[in-house]
């Protein structure tokens, strides 16, 4: 399933850049991220625990969860790979942010797949699901933005 969008975060790139990459925010912002535990042997790699889906779609991962190509304020690819009795996630996320005056445009771009019995549920479905926990997820990421903006 491809994941394309635009969402704005009321705070300037770097900050927004930080939050994204901070494990503990992550851990407090997005749905059904249950733990990140640093890999020593590799910066920026997690071993993850994911509980994510709604309903009779959802599920419990163990996982890795990467982040690539960091470019300081302004991208990186995101990699998450999960894998549970119900099946398995893989993502492939590219996330970019521009200046703008609302605070900073982030876009995201990439490949969500599901296999499994969870992938047996349809596309659809699936999408619809996706679309809730991303909304869900930067819903949360605004609030962290205007915390720190109001510190």
């Amino acid at each position: 399933m491809k994941l394309d969008g635009h969402k704005i975060i009321p705070t300037s790139p770097a900050n927004a850049y930080r939050l994204l990459t901070d494990p503990q925010v992550l851990v407090r912002t997005m749905p059904g991220l249950k733990s990140m535990t640093p890999k020593d042997d590799e910066p920026k790699v997690y071993k993850a625990e994911l509980e994510m889906g709604v309903a009779a779609i959802k599920g419990k991962y163990q996982g890795e969860m990467r982040m690539e190509d960091m470019v300081e304020g302004a991208s990186y690819r995101l990699r998450m790979h999960g894998q549970g009795p119900g099946g398995f996630v893989d993502v492939n996320m590219a996330v970019s942010l521009e200046p703008i005056d609302a605070g900073s445009d982030l876009h995201y771009l990439g490949d969500a797949n599901v296999g499994g019995t969870v992938a047996g549920v349809g596309q659809r479905v699936l999408s619809g699901v996706a679309n809730i926990i991303i909304g869900q997820f930067f819903t949360a990421m605004a609030k962290e933005a205007a915390n720190l903006s109001s510190q």
